[in-house]
């Protein structure tokens, strides 16, 4: 077998093990062992694989390119553990990054008492959004903590099958531009990254009334918490 056949089978090895251990870092064992144990376990057979094996491939035996190998696969694998090691910084510094990018966008994680987390970025304008869904149409939201009612523009209203034959205006609420009459509903379902909210009430605003929807303090209120630190939102979900 040729030397970089090996190192391919090598490198699958150790792979298939990263991807096993993602999949059941949260049990703590992987096989009986622990997750730092299997990770040794496997890195070890990864360098035996592609070490001795290309020993045996090779017609004459020189021990600088073995050693060569051998520093090289254990760098490897040292790499491989370190990034699982610290895979929950690394997966909250790419949320951070993506965050940025997509403005609105609802990072998730889970934090030591393992409640679902959501973090929101602070936009160029200096304000928070979210994206999400409404009964399953994908939809963003301006977090206004100054709405007491979730606010949904027409076109949203729609989109989440509100039609507009069935929309009365009869709900007077005060406004930036003055009184404005509201349509009263019910939305089924509200999204934002992993945070689930049925039975919500929400107003439908006129046409040309609002340019955004408004997520506002009736939903904030189905949180257990929510808090601003620096440009981050933080919005914990109830179990």
């Amino acid at each position: 077998m040729r030397r970089d056949s090996l190192a391919w089978i090598g490198i699958g090895v150790l792979a298939l093990a990263a991807i096993v251990l993602m999949l059941r870092h949260s049990d703590g064992m992987v096989g009986g062992v622990t997750n730092a144990d299997f990770a040794s376990l496997v890195s070890g057979i990864a360098l035996l694989i592609v070490i001795g094996g290309s020993m045996l491939a090779s017609r004459r035996f020189q021990i600088g390119t073995a050693i060569r190998q051998a520093a090289i696969w254990l760098g490897v694998a040292l790499i491989l553990v370190t990034v699982y090691s610290y895979r929950f910084e690394f997966a909250g510094l790419a949320g951070r990054v993506f965050g940025e990018l997509i403005p609105g966008l609802p990072v998730a994680s889970t934090n030591a008492s393992g409640d679902t987390v959501v973090t929101l970025r602070r936009d160029a304008s200096g304000h928070f959004g979210a994206r999400g869904s409404i009964n399953g149409a994908s939809a963003r939201f301006l977090i206004d903590t100054g709405a007491s009612v979730m606010t949904l523009t027409p076109a949203t209203a729609a989109a989440a099958g509100f039609s507009s034959d069935g929309l009365t205006f009869t709900v007077p609420v005060e406004t930036a531009n003055g009184r404005a009459f509201m349509a009263p509903v019910t939305v089924d379902r509200l999204e934002i990254g992993p945070l689930a909210f049925r039975e919500l009430r929400a107003f439908v605003a006129p046409p040309g009334t609002l340019s955004g929807n408004l997520l506002g303090v009736n939903v904030l209120d189905r949180l257990a918490t929510y808090s601003v630190r620096g440009d981050e939102m933080v919005l914990t979900g109830r179990d």
